[in-house]
């Protein structure tokens, strides 16, 4: 055990480490080009955010490996191994999302310089979308769930009107869809997505109740107990729901009881009932830790959080007459 926590660890220093040096040396090499180099540290001010424009390439529905380990994926039920993402870039500015690290590493190639800014503070939007919807055919997935989205949230303010054209355009060909979203604005659409209930799975991700912590980790996010209300309103629709509780973090400073913070999840998942529950704890991708880390002020040790926190999940769930699906930790060969 403690070889492998040791392997784990030199991993994780390794990665940061060469993530550091790409990240440091495209600073250097942007910084004469750009404005200056505030622009590349984070800022919660939504007037800091670049945008910017790119060409997407038909179809919408790509390939995606979160799905069952069954058909090649990583274990995440999320769809049946189809993505739909129509944005590079996420303004929610999650610090402990590990998306940024893609895009740092394909993005400028695919959309432009704009993605060695901080994560948050960049999106990409199509500037060929009705083409992309009109040359996608969407018949090919009649009864295939897709996931929307996996790397950006299909609700964004800027997004939110995109989504709606593809909703039109995917759902009468029968597409299903895992929407996720942590946004409020999905709320809109819920009268023509019970058009569509069986058809239609709405998901949102809710990683603490603790509002201190959230507004920290999620610093552009609505605040857990409007996602927790986004369940219930998509019931009232007679809607599939789901929730993925993640990323659950080990004890901190601002919260010190991860098994508190999740009880107090369970009660209210208990009075909503959603069809699906997922658990994960936080896990170590990119740079995601030193930006947390750096938010929160203080260490985050993980040691063996993962396998505690899993039993954790279950008795807790079981106590509430709850099941659900945790997420282990993930690395591919």
């Amino acid at each position: 055990m403690l070889n492998v926590e040791y392997n784990r660890d030199k991993y994780r220093e390794a990665a940061l480490k060469a993530w550091s040096t790409i990240r440091r040396n495209k600073i250097e090499k942007l910084k004469a080009v750009n404005e200056t180099f505030d622009d590349y540290i984070f800022d919660v001010d939504s007037r800091k955010i670049a945008y910017g424009t790119y060409r997407i390439n038909p179809p919408l529905i790509k390939k995606s490996k979160l799905t069952w380990v069954e058909k090649g994926g990583v274990g995440k039920e999320l769809s049946d191994g189809w993505s739909l993402n129509y944005a590079v870039g996420c303004t929610h500015a999650c610090r402990f999302c590990y998306v940024d690290s893609i895009h740092k590493r394909y993005g400028e190639r695919r959309a432009g310089p704009l993605v060695n800014r901080a994560w948050g503070n960049y999106l990409y939007l199509p500037s060929n979308m009705d083409e992309a919807i009109e040359k996608t055919k969407w018949e090919k997935w009649n009864g295939i769930e897709a996931m929307m989205s996996s790397t950006h949230d299909p609700y964004l303010p800027t997004l939110a009107a995109t989504t709606r054209k593809i909703l039109e355009a995917a759902l009468p060909a029968g597409v299903k869809l895992c929407i996720q979203t942590r946004s409020p604005l999905v709320s809109n659409d819920l009268d023509y997505l019970a058009e569509f209930k069986d058809q239609v799975r709405i998901q949102v991700s809710v990683a603490t109740l603790n509002r201190d912590l959230a507004r920290i980790i999620e610093p552009r996010v609505a605040p857990p107990e409007a996602r927790l209300n986004i369940i219930r309103e998509a019931k009232d629709y007679g809607l599939n729901t789901g929730i993925i509780v993640a990323p659950i973090m080990p004890a901190l400073k601002i919260r010190p009881s991860p098994s508190e913070d999740f009880e107090e999840i369970a009660i209210r998942l208990a009075e909503l009932q959603p069809d699906k529950i997922y658990g994960e704890c936080l896990h170590a991708r990119g740079s995601n830790m030193s930006e947390l880390e750096a938010m929160l002020d203080e260490k985050i040790d993980l040691g063996n959080f993962d396998s505690v926190m899993e039993a954790r999940f279950h008795k807790t769930l079981k106590k509430y007459n709850l099941n659900g699906r945790w997420w282990k930790e993930h690395r591919s060969n």
